[in-house]
């Protein structure tokens, strides 16, 4: 049996917010939100390449406020929920 490395991913901001893509049936994918008060908030796609030990990521803005929460459709991996706090301006 291989020991494989530790496989680490970082983010810009805090995140609460991290659910799996379980309707994604082809790939190992988690879905993280951003918790930002000053920053436009982004949700960060992981795809997780077991076989290789890899990592690859799609990062998409997320502009009506700091994600507290995420869920993906069990059925439709097209379709995604953020429960969200919209701040004032600063």
């Amino acid at each position: 049996m291989e020991d494989d490395a530790p496989v680490i991913y970082g983010l810009e901001f805090q995140a609460r917010a991290l659910t799996p893509q379980t309707a994604e049936t082809d790939a190992i994918r988690f879905l993280v939100g951003t918790q930002s008060l000053r920053y436009d908030n982004q949700i960060h796609i992981i795809d997780f390449d077991d076989e290789n030990n890899i990592i690859n990521k799609n990062v998409l803005l997320h502009q009506v406020g700091e994600i507290w929460h995420i869920s993906t459709s069990p059925a439709d991996k097209g379709v995604l929920a953020t429960c969200y706090n919209k701040s004032k301006s600063f």
